[in-house]
């Protein structure tokens, strides 16, 4: 039969029941799937052990009993006289032992059933005793939350690193696809990991912050099929399987249940223990580890922007970096146009090639004409030496010509970066991706001229500009630049970026 029949039965707690196995007065079977089986005489063992401990008969005692060390004939008149000695509070005990003594009951053999019925406790009703031989419970909802809550921060975290690094996804920008199949993949490394940490040092990183430790009953380390077991019902029965609004109910429920005193399911075969000393600089460890996690998540979301082509490229290779940028930030508009609130579906961006020309991707939508005529987007120029790039450039100029201009910034950050991020020499941590292309984007969205210098790479823009005013685009958030009526028009924009023997220092417009 199983626990919870088991428990109805003799009136123990789970936690008795539990203890008592571990003291070895208990010896259940094993089924194949590795949950106990109990029978008929394991629940009369548990209502001997409840009557003595209810009659103040001592662990110790019972577990003599148990091993044949004296017969219960022998015990009770010496713990009678103990008894007598006692206030009249332990009366209804001294009245259960003589009955005892005087029907010379076996330990093996006498009806506990019958002198529990004698006693004033219902089977709902724990006997003080009782409640001293219980396996420690371990309820702290929160303390269980953030300690999982930091564990699932480490594998999505692996997970990130290897999307980032080795597929370079923009994992701060993963469409809903992306993100089940991270929840997937969370899990299955939760799955693989943390069974393995537990069955070999009995916690996990969140859990030693939060001064939890996982064990087997009888103290030792848990199985790795133990581990796994436990770790699957707490994926699925406490974060429902990392499921949208289910794991919500999920954690709700657990966590009732949790403040109620209720075993978790996952605790059937293992205990949870908690430790609470240095519990202030546990706390301050679990801050630091949260904020080294974010910084972590930060490195390896730059990390996904370098391109896979570096040191002295080819302009083909170029080509594959810039149109790989393209990609990773998501610029899936023809970079001459404004970003239209209404635009097609799919990825609109055109193609670099090795010659600097643009070419439509197969299978993408493209917006042939709009309302108003904007400028054309700029071949690109590439600068080589023996085969090396060694510069990329564009230049447009446009005089008493009724166009638009949209914002170069998106197409400056992509020339820079391709190059800059190539370099050998390029440190991510001194100057992240992201941090450049804003920098970048923030000045040529305003016509500024600038130039800065990174990693070997120089990079200068410089605008002529009258007769234009800048203006909301349609269909648009963004300001383009619009021909002023009366007046003559005049555009002209070069940028360049190239290797540099020095490094110079970024101007106050930048």
């Amino acid at each position: 039969m199983k626990i919870k029949e088991v428990e109805e039965l003799s009136g123990m707690t789970r936690a008795n029941i539990r203890f008592y196995e571990k003291e070895g007065l208990l010896s259940p079977q094993r089924k194949s799937n590795g949950y106990r089986d109990y029978t008929e005489e394991d629940v009369e063992t548990l209502k001997r052990i409840r009557l003595l401990r209810s009659i103040h008969i001592s662990l110790e005692d019972i577990k003599a009993l148990n091993e044949n060390v004296f017969e219960l004939t022998e015990l009770l008149p010496a713990h009678l006289m103990k008894l007598k000695e006692k206030n009249q509070d332990l009366e209804q005990s001294r009245f259960i032992c003589e009955q005892l003594c005087g029907a010379q009951a076996s330990y093996r053999s006498f009806d506990a059933q019958h002198y529990l019925d004698m006693l004033n406790y219902s089977l709902s009703e724990v006997p003080p005793e009782l409640k001293e031989d219980s396996v420690p419970k371990v309820t702290a909802p929160w303390r269980r939350y953030f300690a999982r809550r930091i564990d699932e921060s480490i594998y999505a975290l692996l997970w990130d690193a290897v999307l980032a690094c080795f597929f370079h996804v923009n994992i701060m920008e993963m469409s809903w696809l992306g993100w089940v199949v991270e929840l997937i993949m969370t899990a299955c490394i939760l799955l693989l990991i943390e069974p393995t940490l537990l069955s070999c040092f009995g916690t996990t990183p969140g859990k030693i912050l939060f001064g939890l430790r996982v064990s087997a009953e009888s103290g030792a380390r848990l199985t790795w099929r133990e581990a796994f077991q436990r770790t699957w019902l707490v994926l699925g029965k406490g974060s429902g399987f990392h499921i949208p609004v289910y794991r919500l109910i999920r954690e709700y429920k657990s966590y009732r249940d949790c403040r109620a005193g209720e075993n978790m399911e996952w605790e059937e075969e293992n205990v949870l223990w908690l430790n609470r000393r240095y519990a202030p600089a546990k706390a301050v460890g679990a801050v630091f580890l949260m904020m080294l996690l974010t910084g972590a998540t930060f490195y390896i979301w730059q990390a996904g922007a370098i391109p896979q082509n570096r040191g002295n490229i080819s302009a083909a290779q170029y080509a594959e970096n810039f149109n790989e940028m393209q990609t990773f930030y998501q610029t899936d508009r023809q970079l001459n146009l404004p970003e239209f609130y209404l635009t097609p579906d799919g990825d609109s961006s055109l193609w670099l090639t090795d010659s600097g020309t643009w070419e439509k991707r197969n299978g993408g939508t493209y917006i042939v004409d709009t309302v108003n005529t904007y400028a054309a987007l700029p071949q690109l120029h590439f600068e080589e030496m023996d085969g090396v790039l060694t510069g990329v450039s564009f230049s447009a100029e446009y005089k008493n010509e009724n166009i638009e201009i949209a914002s170069y910034g998106d197409l400056m950050a992509l020339t820079a970066l391709s190059f800059i991020c190539a370099q050998d020499s390029y440190n991510l941590t001194a100057a992240p991706p992201s941090l450049l292309y804003r920098r970048i984007k923030e000045s040529a969205d305003t016509f500024q001229d600038f130039t800065f210098s990174e990693a070997g790479i120089t990079v200068e823009a410089a605008f002529q500009c009258c007769g234009y005013e800048f203006r909301q685009a349609q269909y648009s958030s963004s300001e383009v630049l619009v021909p002023v009526y009366g007046e003559e028009p005049y555009f002209q924009v070069e940028y360049r970026v190239y290797k540099s023997g020095d490094k110079i220092a970024i101007n106050n417009e930048f």
